[in-house]
Order: structure tokens, then C-alpha cells, then sequence
């Protein structure tokens, strides 16, 4: 069983060699290990991106959450409310 080979920039199935005959009598098939190739690296390619996009991601999660800690460190154990307009904070004193 023989792989059909697809154009890398449209994706439309290639013909055979034997359609794609050359008026001089030779078979186009310089042509077909090219594409294979360009295809094979083209999927390496994404491949690497995918994995360094998932490594990214992984690394923006842990800052996020070493951020998150960070700043429920700060704030401490009891989280006072900010006061709005015109409101006094909890626990002060009016005067």
C-alpha cells in the first residue's frame, strides 16, 4: 500500500508519478521526496512547538501560583475588607 503525499501548503493530494510524467519521458518524482521531507520537518516543527508551549504554560501556572501564595502571605491570616466610598474601615476608630 503505497502513502498518498500531500502538497505541504494546500494539502491537496499529489498524483502519482506515473500522471505526472514529464514530456521528455521521465516520471516527476524529485518532486514527492521533497514534499515527504518538508512535510516530515513541518510536523517536527509542531511538534516542538507544542512542547515548548506546554513547558510555558507550566511555567506561567507555578508563578501564578507562587504569586497567589505570595500575596495571601501578605495580606495575613485575617483578611480585612477594604473600605468603599465614604465608609470607614473595620476596626477604626471615627475622629
Amino acid at each position: 500500500m503505497s502513502e498518498t503525499s500531500c502538497c505541504p501548503y494546500c494539502g491537496l493530494p499529489l498524483r502519482d508519478a506515473a500522471a505526472t510524467a514529464q514530456p521528455d519521458g521521465t516520471a516527476g518524482r524529485g518532486v514527492e521526496p521533497l514534499y515527504r521531507e518538508v512535510r516530515r520537518i513541518r510536523e517536527i516543527a509542531e511538534g516542538r512547538a507544542a512542547a515548548a508551549d506546554a513547558r510555558r504554560i507550566a511555567d506561567l501556572q507555578r508563578e501564578v501560583a507562587e504569586l497567589r501564595a505570595t500575596v495571601a502571605r501578605l495580606r495575613g491570616p485575617g483578611v480585612v475588607p477594604l473600605a468603599g466610598p465614604g465608609e470607614r474601615a473595620p476596626g477604626r476608630r471615627a475622629g
